[in-house]
């Protein structure tokens, strides 16, 4: 009986190195793809950072509410954007935002994303903040 607990033990020992390897390359994946986008586009990218747990937590901007009208949040945001590039930020929210007034909210995604180059996500939150 201990000769076939002890042939189960060994046979378990590669699967259980191989599940723990798995895991250890998707935690490996997930650091680099948090330092990639934390490195990546400045302001709404950024909102993505490791503690000292090595946990990601979000610290998005977009997480609180914009108080005051459309042109105030703009401002807010443009602020709020780590790296400034003067008129082009500003020119670009006012364009999204008469996308937005006109009821084009995909069409406002879709030229942030390509403005930016953000992922879905990151656009959605933003044009959602410009909305609000």
């Amino acid at each position: 009986m201990s000769g076939f607990l002890m042939v189960v033990f060994l046979l378990m020992i590669p699967i259980l190195w191989s599940k723990m390897s798995s895991l250890q390359r998707q935690v490996d994946d997930l650091k680099s793809e948090v330092e990639r986008l934390q490195n990546s586009t400045p302001g709404v990218a950024n909102s993505f950072t490791m503690n000292s747990s090595s946990s990601v937590r979000n610290t998005s901007p977009f997480s609180r509410p914009v108080a005051g009208d459309s042109m105030n949040a703009v401002s807010t945001i443009h602020t709020m954007n780590t790296s400034d590039h003067g008129s082009q930020d500003l020119d670009l929210d006012r364009e999204l935002l008469d996308m937005l007034r006109r009821g084009n909210k995909i069409q406002a995604i879709k030229r942030l994303r390509e403005a930016r180059n953000l992922s879905l996500k990151e656009a959605k939150d933003y044009v959602e903040a410009l909305d609000r």
